[in-house]
């Protein structure tokens, strides 16, 4: 009897470890299921640098981070630059998507040449998907809509994977980040700048929405309508728009483009605006 009631005291202890293990699977899936765990809003500005700054340092592989908008701002790349720097010498892998227009930016030219020295890597898209910060594919920072005061934190492996495909997918398509001299004059962005307007005119009538989308000024916007519509010979800003969708340059893949600094949009003069004649403008 005493061997029995030892027998069965064992299997008691033994079947308390069972339902002790089953309890914390059972309460871990219902954690994971629970938004409040992978997905949590956070608001105000030094709110959510603190929360960067921990992922920061928590960081241990590679961090991706897209920066639309332009240029950025001197003081907020004079508070990033020494987080980014503490990265790269940990030797945590560092890529970095801006806008085109950051390359023509003496602060944010200032800033890639700091961290290119330390390995990170930088390319520029003529416009691509909102705010995105991911470290180590384990979890994201994305931007609040309408509200940059404003953070959601994503932990949740599959959307974070979503959105660390987005990203790669925008890296493959981007340029190298280069000099504004070498950017004017290497024949290829101004004119993916310019291709980028042409497409957005139409859908668009706003020059500040169209600025707004590529990180550029209005002034700047008007100025590169007015180049197209000179070298189209546009008389307005539908006749522009006529001409655009039925050119096929919009169309083209970026190794047609190969002409600086019109090559966006056909030169003055040529057939493929008018059907195979030229305009009665220019003949």
């Amino acid at each position: 009897m005493k061997r029995e009631v030892r027998e069965m005291a064992e299997r008691l202890r033994t079947l308390d470890e069972v339902l002790e293990q089953a309890s914390s699977a059972r309460e871990s899936v219902e954690d994971r299921r629970r938004p409040d765990t992978w997905l949590s809003v956070i608001s105000g500005l030094g709110r959510i640098n603190a929360t960067l700054d921990l992922a920061t340092r928590q960081c241990e592989r590679e961090v991706l981070t897209a920066q639309p908008g332009g240029p950025r701002d001197r003081e907020v790349l004079e508070q990033a630059l020494p987080r980014d720097k503490a990265l790269l010498e940990r030797g945590v892998r560092m890529r970095t998507l801006y806008q085109h227009t950051a390359r023509f930016n003496a602060p944010t030219q200032a800033y890639v040449r700091d961290v290119s020295t330390l390995g990170g890597q930088v390319r520029t898209l003529d416009q691509f998907f909102a705010r995105l910060i991911v470290f180590d594919q384990r979890v994201a920072f994305i931007p609040a809509p309408e509200d940059r005061s404003t953070a959601v934190v994503v932990r949740h492996q599959a959307v974070v994977s979503f959105l660390t495909g987005a990203f790669e997918r925008a890296w493959q398509l981007a340029e190298p980040f280069s000099s504004a001299y070498e950017s004017r004059t290497d024949g290829k962005i101004v004119p993916e700048m310019q291709l980028a307007i042409a497409r957005l005119l139409l859908h668009e009538d706003k020059d500040a929405t169209i600025a707004r989308s590529l990180g550029i000024s209005e002034r700047s916007c008007r100025g590169h309508i007015a180049k197209m519509m000179k070298e189209l010979g546009a008389r307005n800003r539908t006749h522009l728009g006529y001409l655009l969708a039925s050119s096929g340059v919009l169309g083209a893949s970026a190794s047609d483009r190969q002409d600086a600094p019109g090559a966006a949009v056909p030169h003055r003069g040529t057939t493929a605006a008018t059907g195979g004649r030229r305009s009665p403008r220019h003949r």
